[in-house]
């Protein structure tokens, strides 16, 4: 690019090519897989990101060291929802998992987009209020930050696999729910879930839950 010889000033007249004398910094990389941009008017929900979402259910087995195996298509989306990943260049992913109380026989894993997302909704209640109160006790106070490594592995504290049973060799169960995955031993079925299903029954065999959607104003 054309300059002046006093300072770095373009010579009067000369083009300016911006973009190719940008400076490339950690902001500025290229994307990475599965890293995703908000664009405004699609894909946004309040002007917030629409994180990917977990699909589908998977066995992943404990071993010795409490270590578990993400499978990879799971763990894409844990990538994808820790903003600090694709600069950090570590290989490794930050998440919250949420172990609640004695009598929850499951953890919950939660993308850090996803537990900031919940973060921000429990700040907006009233300071003092029970609700809030209970809403920082379980998200903060009963969760702990984990990682998953550069080998795709995920170690749980071992207060949290004798809190569920996750001995070596058990093959835990990793359910997706949206933008969370419950994970839980084989042999004891999470309470929510029962409690979910009677809620179901009681509606009967023929009710479709799609009927629960409806656009933002409806009632």
């Amino acid at each position: 690019m054309a300059r002046s010889r006093a300072g770095n000033q373009p010579r009067k007249g000369a083009r300016v090519n911006r973009e190719r004398g940008r400076r490339i910094g950690q902001w500025q990389r290229p994307d990475p897989p599965f890293l995703f941009r908000l664009v405004e008017g699609a894909g946004s929900e309040g002007g917030r990101k629409v994180a990917r979402k977990f699909r589908g259910t998977e066995t992943v087995k404990v071993d010795g060291k409490g270590r578990m195996s993400i499978p990879a298509r799971l763990r894409r989306v844990f990538d994808a929802g820790d903003p600090s990943f694709a600069g950090a260049n570590t290989g490794r992913t930050q998440l919250v998992a949420v172990y609640g109380p004695d009598w929850w026989n499951w953890l919950e894993l939660y993308t850090i987009d996803a537990i900031e997302e919940i973060d921000e909704q429990i700040d907006r209640l009233t300071r003092g209020s029970q609700e809030r109160r209970w809403l920082e006790l379980l998200m903060n106070g009963q969760s702990t930050d984990l990682e998953i490594d550069r080998e795709g592995r995920l170690v749980l504290p071992a207060k949290l696999r004798d809190k569920l049973g996750f001995v070596e060799g058990t093959e835990t169960i990793f359910e997706s729910r949206g933008d969370y995955i419950q994970v839980y031993h084989p042999d004891s079925r999470p309470k929510d879930v029962e409690a979910l299903e009677d809620f179901a029954a009681s509606k009967g065999p023929e009710f479709d839950p799609r009927a629960f959607l409806h656009t933002p104003g409806e009632g």
